[in-house]
C-alpha cells in the first residue's frame, strides 16, 4: 500500500505484510539525478512481475524515483538482516534488463557470504565492516572498479598480498577492475543481465582460495529505475558454478552520498 502526505514534506509509506517503510522527504524533490533512471519498465502484459510489494514500488517509480528507489534499499536492507536467501533469489528472478549503466553506484552486501567455506571467517568480518562501498562504471570504455573503505588496503595485506592494484582517490581505495556489458544468466534463472568480468588478464585480479575474486563473475538486474540486485557467481576449480553472494547497487538519490 502507497501513501503520501503535505505540509512541506511528501512522506510515502510502503507497506509488505507487517513491515512498513516511510521515506520522508523535505520540499517534496524527487527529480532523479539521470533522466534515463526515471523511466520503468514493467514487466509482462499486465505489468506485473508476481511480488506485490516490487509492484508498488514500481508503480511509486512512475511519478517519485528517488522514493520508490529509498523505500527499496530499505527492503533489501531489511531481506539482508533476516538473511531470507529464499526471498533475495526470487526477487533476483523477477527483476529486469538494466539499461545503459555509468557512474558512481552504491553498494550494499545484502546477506551473508556461502557456498564456499572460506565464508565462515569471512561473514564476521563483514557484519563488523563490510569495506565495500559500491562500484564505478565507465559507459565510454564498458569498464569499471570498485570502491572500499580505506580500511580495506590494511585486509588485502593479509588476504591478497601480492595484489597492488588498489589505489587511494579522496575518501575511497578503488581497485579490482572489471570489464562489462548485458548478458545471459550463466545459471537458473537464466535472464538478461548486466555481466562483471574480473577475469580481463590485464587488470591481474586476484586468483587466491582467500580471494578468488579473478575466477568470479558479477550478474545483476533491475529492480527499479536506478535500483539494481546482483548476485555474484564464483567458478570453482573443476568448472562448477556458484552463487556466493547477493548485493545491491543504487544510483545516486537527492541528499545520500554514494
Amino acid at each position: 500500500m502507497l501513501a503520501s502526505g503535505g505540509l512541506g514534506i511528501d512522506t510515502t509509506i510502503v507497506r509488505s505484510g507487517t513491515k512498513k517503510y516511510q521515506i520522508e522527504e523535505p520540499g517534496g524533490s524527487h527529480d532523479c539525478w539521470r533522466c534515463p533512471a526515471a523511466a520503468p519498465r514493467l514487466v509482462g502484459d499486465a505489468g506485473t512481475s508476481g511480488d506485490p510489494l516490487l509492484d508498488e514500488l514500481r508503480e511509486l517509480a512512475v511519478d517519485s524515483p528517488s522514493r520508490a528507489r529509498v523505500a527499496g534499499w530499505e527492503y533489501l536492507r531489511e531481506l539482508s538482516r533476516k538473511d531470507d536467501r529464499a526471498a533475495i533469489s526470487a526477487l533476483f528472478a523477477r527483476g529486469l534488463p538494466p539499461g545503459e549503466i555509468d557512474g558512481k553506484l552504491e553498494g550494499l552486501i545484502v546477506g551473508r557470504l556461502f557456498g564456499v567455506p572460506e565464508t565462515v571467517l569471512a561473514n564476521p568480518l563483514i557484519s563488523i565492516n563490510p569495506t565495500w562501498m559500491g562500484k564505478t562504471f565507465d559507459i565510454a570504455s564498458g569498464t569499471g572498479f570498485n570502491r572500499l573503505i580505506p580500511l580495506a588496503r590494511y585486509a588485502m595485506r593479509v588476504v591478497a598480498p601480492a595484489y597492488n592494484g588498489l589505489r587511494r582517490v579522496g575518501d575511497a581505495m578503488e581497485g579490482f577492475p572489471f570489464d562489462y556489458a548485458p548478458g545471459t544468466g550463466l545459471i537458473e534463472p537464466r535472464i538478461p543481465v548486466i555481466a562483471l568480468d574480473y577475469g580481463v588478464p590485464k587488470y591481474r585480479n586476484p586468483s587466491l582460495r582467500t580471494f578468488p575474486i579473478k575466477r568470479t563473475r558479477d550478474e545483476f538486474v533491475e529492480l527499479l529505475p536506478g535500483l539494481y540486485l546482483g548476485r555474484a557467481l564464483l567458478t570453482m576449480r573443476g568448472g562448477e558454478i556458484r552463487t556466493i553472494a547477493h548485493f545491491a547497487l543504487r544510483e545516486p538519490v537527492a541528499g545520500l552520498q554514494a
